[in-house]
C-alpha cells in the first residue's frame, strides 16, 4: 500500500475541516515551509489539523500539587504563558516556537535551569506511542529503563504524546529582570574571561552574542542577561559585567512569560539557517577573538548573511550537576557553555561556503578547549557528528542506548532525528 492509501485511514478520525495534502497539491508547499530550508527533508504528505482533538495541545497546571501536563502539540511559548497565568514556573526550552515535548527529549536547556535543573530532570512521567502502536507510560515505576533513554535521546523510541512535569511557585511574583549590554569588539577577551570567572548562581543566565542586530546597527558584542529575582539582587549577581563599562546598557523588570522573547526575532520561517554547536567547559578568550574574526569575514564576503549570529549560551549548571549522571541518557552535566552559530541567508548557493565556515567554527573552539573529546548538545547538533559526540562516550552507555533502540524500535522507524545506530 502506498502512502496515500495508508493515510486514508486518518480520514475517519480527523475532524471536519482537516485535510491531507500531497506533493503537487496547491496547498502542499505553504504548509511545509520550515524555520530553515537548509538540508530540509522532503515530506510525502502534510496533515492540516482543524481542531485540538486532531493533535492535542492541552496544557494543565496544578501548582498546589506541583505538576503540569504538557501534550505534544503545545509550543514552548504556550507552556510558559499557561504557567505564568497559573502563577507557576515550568522548565521548558528557550525557543518559544518549537514543541515543548520535542525540545525536552534532548535535555531541555532553560533560562530557569540554575533554579530547577534542565527539563528532563523535572519529568514525572511521559506517555508515548511505540513502534507497535501501543500507548504506554514511562516513569520511576513503569518502563524505568525506557524513561532513562527518553531523557536525553527521546527522539529514538516512539512518539511522545504527553509529559507530566514539575511545577514551581513563581519567583518574585513572576516579575524577573533582564538587561542588554553592548560592547565594542576590543572588549572580547575581557568579557569572555569575566564570564568564565562568573559564578552562575540561582536565577542567572547569559546569552553572549556576536550579532549585526545590535541597537547601533553594526556588528557588536551583545550580552543578554536574565535574572529570576529582584533588580537589586540581579545587579549584585552580574556586578563583574557591569564593571566592564559597556557602551550601551538597558535594564528593566520583566514578566516571566517574556523569558524567551529576546530570541523571537530569529524565529521567522524560510531561508537557509544551517547551525553548528560545540559544548565546552570554558571559553578560551583567544578563541573567542578568532571566532569574531571568522564571523566578520563571512559577513563581509557574503552581505546577504548579515543577520547571522554566534551565541554562547551561559546557563547555570549547579542544579544540573546535583542530579546523578546515571539518572538520564543526557551526557553533558559537567559542561558549562554551549556555543551555537547560525548563518542566515536565502540563496542555497552559499551552502557549500557555509559548511566550510561551520567546520572552521567547530575547529576553532574544539582546538582551544583543552578537551580531548568533542561534545555537542544533541538538540543543537548539525547531524554529521559521530554518535558519541551527541550521546556520550563509553561503551556501556552506548550499548544501553542501542539495546533500548533494539527493544523499542527494532525496525528503526523513529530514526529521523540524530538516530541511535
Amino acid at each position: 500500500m502506498n502512502l496515500k492509501g495508508k493515510l486514508k485511514i486518518l480520514d475517519k478520525v480527523l475532524s471536519e475541516g482537516a485535510s491531507i495534502k500531497f506533493p503537487g497539491d496547491p496547498d502542499f508547499y505553504p504548509n511545509t515551509i520550515r524555520w530553515s530550508e537548509y538540508a530540509a527533508p522532503q515530506p510525502g504528505a502534510v496533515i492540516n489539523v482543524a481542531t485540538e482533538t486532531d493533535v492535542q495541545k492541552t496544557l494543565a497546571v496544578n501548582l498546589k500539587e506541583g505538576w503540569a501536563i504538557i501534550e505534544a502539540g503545545a509550543l514552548v511559548g504556550e507552556v510558559i504563558d499557561a504557567a505564568y497565568a497559573a502563577k507557576a514556573h515550568v522548565v521548558v526550552g528557550n525557543c518559544n516556537s518549537v514543541g515543548a515535548c520535542g525540545a525536552m527529549l534532548g535535555g531541555g536547556f532553560s533560562r530557569l535551569q540554575a533554579n530547577y535543573s534542565i527539563s528532563i530532570d523535572n519529568v514525572i512521567s511521559l506517555r508515548l506511542v511505540t513502534e507497535k502502536g501501543d500507548m504506554i507510560a514511562a516513569s520511576s515505576t513503569e518502563n524505568v529503563e525506557l524513561l532513562w533513554g527518553l531523557k536525553g535521546a527521546g527522539h529514538n523510541f516512539g512518539i511522545v504524546t504527553a509529559a507530566k512535569v514539575k511545577a514551581f511557585p513563581q519567583i518574585n511574583n513572576g516579575i524577573h529582570w533582564e538587561s542588554t549590554m553592548v560592547f565594542l569588539p576590543d572588549h572580547i577577551e575581557e568579557v569572555t574571561q569575566t564570564i568564565n570567572d562568573l559564578h552562575m548562581g540561582e536565577g542567572m543566565s547569559i546569552h553572549y552574542v556576536f550579532t549585526g542586530l545590535s541597537p547601533f546597527g553594526f556588528p557588536a558584542v551583545v550580552l543578554e542577561l536574565w535574572y529570576a529575582g529582584t533588580p537589586s539582587d540581579a545587579q549584585k549577581a552580574f556586578a563583574p559585567l557591569f564593571s566592564l563599562k559597556p557602551i550601551y546598557q538597558d535594564s528593566s523588570p520583566t514578566p516571566y512569560n517574556e523569558i524567551n522573547a529576546v530570541l523571537d526575532r530569529g524565529q521567522y520561517k524560510g531561508g537557509q539557517k544551517p547551525m553548528w554547536s560545540v559544548a565546552l567547559e570554558k571559553i578560551d578568550p583567544a578563541a573567542a577573538r578568532e571566532l569574531w574574526k571568522h564571523y566578520l569575514a563571512f559577513r563581509l564576503r557574503h552581505p546577504s548573511a548579515k543577520d547571522s549570529v554566534v551565541m554562547f549560551q551561559c546557563y547555570g549548571f549547579g542544579k544540573v550537576r546535583q542530579v546523578p549522571d546515571e539518572s538520564a541518557a543526557f551526557p553533558w552535566r559537567a559542561l558549562n557553555f554551549h556555543v551555537c552559530a547560525s548563518l542566515l541567508y536565502s540563496d542555497p548557493i552559499l551552502d557549500e561556503a557555509a559548511n566550510v565556515w561551520g567546520d572552521k567554527f567547530r575547529q576553532i573552539l574544539q582546538e582551544a578547549s583543552g578537551m580531548r573529546k568533542n561534545k555537542v548538545y544533541v538538540n543543537y547538533a548539525t547531524g554529521n557528528e559521530p554518535i558519541e559526540e551527541k550521546y556520550g562516550y563509553g561503551e556501556d552507555r552506548l550499548k544501553k542506548l542501542r539495546d533500548l533502540k533494539t527493544e523499542w524500535d527494532p525496525e528503526g522507524r523513529f530514526s529521523h532525528y540524530h538516530p541511535i545506530h
